[in-house]
């Protein structure tokens, strides 16, 4: 029993001896070279303003106000702007202090630059009227009293607005190094902060099939039809084939991990089909007889520069999108050139009788539905 009680008395002693120790070390906490991760996933024009830092602490000492409490942040670069552009000393005041960084699309290559906001915020860490106050540019070293009590540290936040992120022209994903500098008052210490910055920018509004030889106007391909070469003029066979320029945009600079893209038609009559085929129906003719009706096929030519049948009603899973091969061209609705993966079609009738067909004009529709995953 004496022994039990020994223990007890042990542990309860070991525990308030580190919760002494604990409130001993918060009076002070240096600063650090500082990295972080930051990434955003946006929808084109509906971005929110972002924080990469908010009331990041840049060291105190609550013994010692004079020791960091003017400590102050700086660009690498006055002229630029890779890792940010805005003065590397320190500066006077304003609400902050603009700092321009490039972002780079990943595939495209197509760069931006946005103005983050760096602000620097006084602390107390045992303030009689304030916890943190005065926000200053983040370059402004000026010792801050409140009550009487001088500044014992200082943080910084530093900010995308929502305004700037909205200025990523084209969806894609873009990414930026921001590298600024952490300085106490007389340049004796030096701290690194950096953060690696991605922005996955979406464009589902402008996902789009385009067809090159178009443009904006509404696409109509004409099959070729035409009579196989007869023996002494006797032309009794025919057949026809197209192809077609089509080229897939996901809204995210090509990107997105897989297409999957579903064919079909508009069938006339009752007249059931095999799945491999496509149909023209005579204008004015008995859609519900064969004669009425002309099938053709489709292939599709991969990335991978193979063509793959397509089956009618089926889903056509086209893989490794961010491996494959790209076009830049210039959409309807969209300022600059973007990137598709190109993807032709191929339509070739298989070869008939030509009296096996009614005379007259032949229409039907091709229906092609796009979903990329992001």
């Amino acid at each position: 029993m004496k022994h039990k009680q020994l223990l007890t008395a042990l542990f309860i002693s070991l525990s308030t001896l580190l919760a002494t120790l604990s409130d001993a070390q918060a009076d002070t906490v240096a600063p650090l070279d500082h990295s972080i991760n930051t990434e955003l996933n946006i929808a084109k024009g509906t971005a929110s303003t972002v924080n990469i830092w908010t009331q990041e602490s840049g060291g105190y000492d609550s013994t010692n106000s004079g020791r960091w409490g003017l400590n102050y942040w700086a660009c690498t670069s006055s002229t630029s702007d890779e890792n940010g552009k805005c003065p590397t000393g320190k500066g006077g005041y304003a609400a902050y202090l603009p700092v321009y960084l490039k972002f780079t699309e990943k595939r495209s290559g197509a760069t931006q630059t946005l103005e983050l906001q760096g602000t620097r915020e006084a602390y107390w860490y045992n303030g009689n009227c304030a916890m943190y106050g005065d926000p200053k540019p983040m370059n402004q070293s000026a010792q801050n009293s409140c009550s009487g009590d001088s500044t014992d540290g200082v943080n910084l936040t530093l900010k995308i607005p929502a305004a700037e992120l909205n200025k990523l022209p084209v969806g894609g994903i873009w990414t930026a190094q921001l590298k600024i500098l952490l300085h106490n008052s007389s340049e004796t210490e030096v701290y690194q902060w950096d953060s690696n910055i991605t922005v996955n920018l979406t464009d589902n509004n402008n996902q789009q099939i385009y067809l090159p030889e178009f443009g904006e106007a509404a696409p109509r391909v004409d099959l070729n039809l035409r009579p196989l070469p007869g023996t002494k003029g006797n032309q009794t066979q025919m057949n026809g084939s197209a192809t077609i320029d089509m080229c897939l945009y996901d809204g995210y600079g090509s990107n997105s991990t897989s297409f999957t893209l579903k064919f079909d038609d508009q069938q006339q009559g009752t007249t059931e089909r095999n799945n491999g085929y496509f149909s023209i129906y005579s204008d004015h003719g008995d859609t519900n007889l064969d004669s009425g009706r002309i099938d053709y096929y489709v292939r599709m030519q991969a990335p991978d520069g193979k063509y793959v049948s397509v089956i009618r009603g089926d889903d056509l899973v086209i893989s490794n999108i961010q491996t494959a091969h790209i076009r830049p061209v210039h959409l309807p609705g969209i300022p600059q050139a973007v990137l598709c993966v190109p993807a032709p079609l191929e339509l070739s009738t298989k070869t008939m009788d030509i009296n096996s067909k009614q005379a007259g004009h032949y229409t039907g529709h091709l229906i092609v539905n796009f979903t990329p995953q992001l």
